[in-house]
């Protein structure tokens, strides 16, 4: 078991790595700068955390917690920023209404974070357990969100012309299907309490894992979104071509 923890912890970062490079060759930084910032951000923390347990004692165990938890507060903020990032790239942006969908999106991140704030304790008697919760709820609704995000892609991937080759639909579906399954262990943890610790623990390093091997094999393929590019032949156009077809061939 302790095997399996240290493989989920360190393999999917040394994949990460090899995401941020081919993202970089890919001049991903261009179109998705906030997903970027994320995986530079988790190599980093990972980084750190695994050199300060090389070196944690009893003693010093809450140093290391805090590390943990500054962690989770930045990790929170980089996913609420992503999440507006792939919807403006693959929901607000293909649809007419746009300019009424952007700011009710824009004010329900925003309530999420003051959740989160609030959730977090007042500034009096801020802990780093009030901190963690309130920063593990605005986890757990980014969760809900991807979530959602990836089954409106599976619903209105026509409608919206999404194509399933684009580099930023391949970062959703990562998401989405880490989500899933981060959900699927809160509702564990939930059920059974401190007694599912270890299996909530290796299900949310299993989830990242798989949402990184996602990533990698979209960064590796050929973007094939500019197939999508355009608002494709109306009913006007096709009448328009079938007349000049007739008229071409004399019928």
């Amino acid at each position: 078991m302790l095997f399996l923890r240290y493989y989920l912890w360190i393999t999917p970062h040394i994949l990460l790595g090899i995401v941020l490079i081919v993202s970089l060759a890919r001049r991903l930084h261009k179109h998705l700068p906030i997903f970027v910032a994320f995986v530079v951000f988790e190599l980093f923390q990972f980084l750190v955390l695994f050199i300060a347990s090389r070196f944690v004692t009893s003693s010093s165990i809450g140093v290391y917690l805090w590390f943990l938890t500054a962690g989770v507060m930045i990790n929170g903020l980089l996913r609420l920023g992503i999440v507006y990032e792939l919807a403006q790239s693959l929901i607000l942006s293909r649809t007419a209404l746009e300019g009424t969908l952007r700011p009710i999106f824009s004010w329900t991140l925003a309530a999420m974070l003051l959740i989160a704030a609030v959730t977090s304790g007042s500034l009096r008697d801020v802990g780093r357990e009030h901190l963690l919760n309130g920063f593990q709820s605005l986890d757990f609704s980014s969760n809900l969100i991807f979530a959602g995000m990836l089954l409106i892609l599976f619903l209105f991937s026509r409608a919206l012309r999404v194509s399933w080759r684009d580099h930023a639909t391949g970062v959703a579906l990562g998401f989405g299907v880490s989500a899933c399954l981060n959900l699927a262990a809160a509702a564990l943890r939930s059920g059974l309490g401190k007694s599912a610790f270890v299996a909530v623990d290796i299900t949310q390093m299993a989830a990242f894992h798989v949402c990184v091997v996602v990533w990698l094999i979209y960064l590796l393929l050929p973007d094939r979104s500019r197939a999508f590019v355009g608002r494709g032949l109306g009913k006007s156009d096709i009448q328009f071509w079938d007349q000049e077809l007739q008229r071409m061939t004399g019928q």
